[in-house]
This record gives C-alpha cells, structure tokens and sequence, in this order.
C-alpha cells in the first residue's frame, strides 16, 4: 500500500513538473527581441518649448519641459473682458504624464519631424510654435503650425497618429497644469 501511494506521488510530481517546462519551451523566442525594440531608450533625453496662442479666447501658454518631467510655464489668464494677467510658475509632471511624452515623441520619431510637412495655416485657429531639442547629436526640430495642422498635414504612418495623440496629449495637459492665482 505504501509502494503505491509513493509511486502514485511520484507519477503526479514528474507530470507536474514536466508541465511546467512545455509551457516554458512553448513561449515563442520571437516575443523578447519585440520588447527590446519598442523600449524606449534610458539615454534618451530631450527638451521640448510649445507655445500656443491667439485663439478665440485670446489665452497664451508657452511651456519649456526636460527630461527629467521639470517645466517652466508661463500663461495668462482672464481677468476681465479684454484683460488678462501673467501667471509664470515651476512645476514638474506627473510620472503617467512624462512616461506618456517620452513614448509619444520616441515611438512617433517627433524629434525627426519635417517642418514642411506641418504647414496647415487656418483662420482663426491657435497658432502653435514648437520646438524639440533632443539632447544627442540630431538636430533640433522647429514647427510653426495651426491647430487644424493636427488633422490636416503631410505627415504619413507612425508619425501621423504620434503626432495627433502629442496635441491631444497637449491639450489635456494644458488643462491639467494650468497655475491659478489665488484668490
């Protein structure tokens, strides 16, 4: 009785055991080499300037931001009809919000952008200036754009939609971080 149930332990031990090693050798080898690929590098480092203005509400914000999520903004709020007040303040993003930056401007290659493929000139839209200064040997990128340059521009691929969600993702942070005087 007792040769059985030793047997009997044994046999459920080897299979379990055996189990657990098919799993591991069915684990495609192709799937660790596509994570490296899309990682975004630890040396990658860059500033960025944005500036928007001159829409309807008359509202200008200009941001300087490193790598490091540290930004410097200046803005201007509504105080009356007609008039606005500076604001200028120092803050630094939360890590959601500059894990999110780092991928949109990596894996939508913003740094590399063409200017003259963002040349949309709107009536009436905000006009953007931007400029992305990656902290390695490539070239500074300087854009001059409206905001309908979002959906109307030359860019093609990968960089078309990075670029779409970059402004969406601007737009949200505008918002997000905007400093308020006190009151």
């Amino acid at each position: 009785m007792k040769k059985s149930y030793i047997s009997c332990f044994l046999s459920i031990a080897l299979v379990a055991c055996q189990s657990s090693q098919t799993t591991k050798s069915n684990m495609p080898d192709t799937v660790k080499p596509r994570l490296a690929l899309n990682a975004i590098p630890a040396d990658f480092k860059f500033s960025l300037f944005i500036s928007g203005g001159g829409d309807k509400n008359g509202a200008i914000d200009s941001w300087t931001l490193d790598t490091n999520g540290i930004m410097s903004v200046h803005t201007s709020i509504r105080k009356a009809v007609g008039k606005y007040q500076s604001l200028k303040a120092l803050a630094g993003l939360d890590s959601v919000d500059m894990d999110t930056l780092r991928m949109l401007i990596w894996k939508g290659k913003l740094q590399t952008l063409d200017s003259t493929d963002i040349t949309q000139q709107c009536a009436g839209d905000e006009h953007f200036l931007m400029r992305i200064v990656p902290l390695s040997t490539e070239m500074p990128v300087t854009l001059s754009f409206d905001a309908c340059a979002t959906d109307y521009n030359l860019l093609i691929g990968q960089q078309r939609r990075y670029f779409k969600k970059f402004m969406d993702w601007w737009g949200r942070m505008r918002v997000k971080y905007r400093p308020s005087q006190p009151e």
